[in-house]
């Protein structure tokens, strides 16, 4: 499959879901680019150009595939965009998964976005904190994430934090009830297990075994072949918003079977 098929597979996907949503248009003229074009563009960047920062990929994409997308705006006009949309990212990725189903996995890991020595003095990421990746075997300066898989392996819901892995599940869970969550030894706590049980009949089951083996492939698969860790921005709404395409692309490229 070719690039050009698969961005207008992408595009035709978070079209049809975004015509279905009743999207209040802001005040003032209509924009060149529409919210599907947005959205598009930014959810190509992990599945055609993985680890490669959002300037680069942008311009490459306007010369090569600018023609399929005549309204495109200049980088800087296209950052603004993509910070006030990146909540449809989300839409986007839990209208491809089944936020309904019984059975759920929950799994963190560690999301880098600088050197441990730099992290301190960065005044746009002093919220973060020392994280350590057990894969590298080494810390870092950055955030954990929190992410709940569906049966199926699309990515249900996630969180982005420098809370605990337990806390943020708890965050996670807040709005759901009657379901079962296979975690790893991470999110042990059995207080915060049992108030889960009997509030919103939510049990967590913490496993080490076979059960969990492919929620480990999926965040691989974020992280080695989509860029996950290799994300390298200025701003943490930036940050946000990589993470988010990230999000999206894998459960688009899995709804579409298409090749990452």
């Amino acid at each position: 499959m070719n690039d050009e098929t698969i961005i207008i597979h992408v595009f035709v996907c978070i079209d049809d879901i975004i015509r279905k949503l009743a999207v209040d248009r802001h005040p003032g003229p209509i924009g060149r680019m529409s919210l599907s074009e947005i959205l598009t563009v930014m959810t190509l960047c992990p599945l055609l150009k993985t680890g490669v920062p959002l300037k680069q990929y942008y311009r490459w994409f306007c010369v090569n595939w600018g023609h399929l997308f005549p309204g495109l705006v200049e980088y800087s006009r296209f950052t603004r965009l993509i910070d006030q949309a990146q909540e449809f990212l989300v839409v986007v990725q839990q209208k491809l998964a089944n936020m309904g189903c019984f059975g759920l996995v929950a799994d963190g890991t560690s999301l880098p976005v600088m050197h441990v020595k730099r992290g301190p003095f960065a005044k746009s990421f002093r919220q973060a904190r020392k994280v350590y990746c057990a894969s590298k075997n080494e810390w870092s300066w950055g955030f954990l994430l929190e992410l709940v898989l569906d049966q199926a392996g699309q990515i249900a819901l996630f969180s982005m934090s420098v809370e605990a892995e337990i806390r943020q599940l708890v965050q996670i869970l807040e709005d759901l009830k009657d379901r079962w969550v296979m975690a790893d030894k991470g999110n042990r706590g059995r207080e915060i297990h049992e108030t889960l049980w009997l509030e919103k009949q939510i049990r967590i089951k913490i496993t080490q075994s076979k059960e969990r083996t492919w929620i480990e492939n999926v965040i691989g698969i974020l992280k080695n072949r989509l860029g996950l860790d290799r994300i390298r921005v200025r701003k943490q709404s930036s940050l946000m918003a990589r993470v988010k395409a990230v999000f999206c692309a894998y459960n688009i490229a899995s709804t579409l079977n298409l090749p990452i």
